[in-house]
């Protein structure tokens, strides 16, 4: 990352501005994060009842016992447009299903070779990209 974008990078999370698309850089190089791949199904991306409860995700768990959440979503632009809109809910109200993020939960999208696989511009119009 060049020096430009990290000072970018360096503003907006200070600023707590979130989601950040990140092009070219490695889920790998985000270190702290729940990893979320981007070609997971979608049933981790809702709630589920065991017995009577509705319990939530188990990697939502972990975000939340973080000291500093941070989740990341890899690879969004290697699902198809149509799946990638599974990741809406997250990138947009910081929830998923019924379950609410912390409020100063770092949302971080990875990304490479846009001009091949772009992203769906409903979800792209919803992050900051560095």
């Amino acid at each position: 990352m060049n020096n430009e974008r990290l000072k970018f990078l360096n503003e907006y999370v200070k600023a707590g501005v979130f989601p950040i698309l990140l092009e070219d850089i490695s889920a790998n190089a985000i270190q702290g994060g729940v990893v979320l791949p981007a070609n997971c199904d979608v049933s981790l991306l809702s709630g589920h009842y065991e017995d009577v409860h509705y319990m939530s995700p188990q990697w939502y768990s972990e975000v939340l016992h973080q000291a500093v959440p941070l989740l990341v979503i890899d690879c969004i632009n290697q699902i198809p447009k149509e799946e990638q809109r599974k990741f809406l809910e997250i990138l947009k109200y910081k929830k998923i299903s019924t379950f609410e993020l912390p409020p100063n939960c770092m949302i971080f999208v990875t990304c490479s070779n846009l001009k091949e696989h772009p992203i769906d511009e409903d979800i792209y119009s919803l992050m900051v990209h560095i």
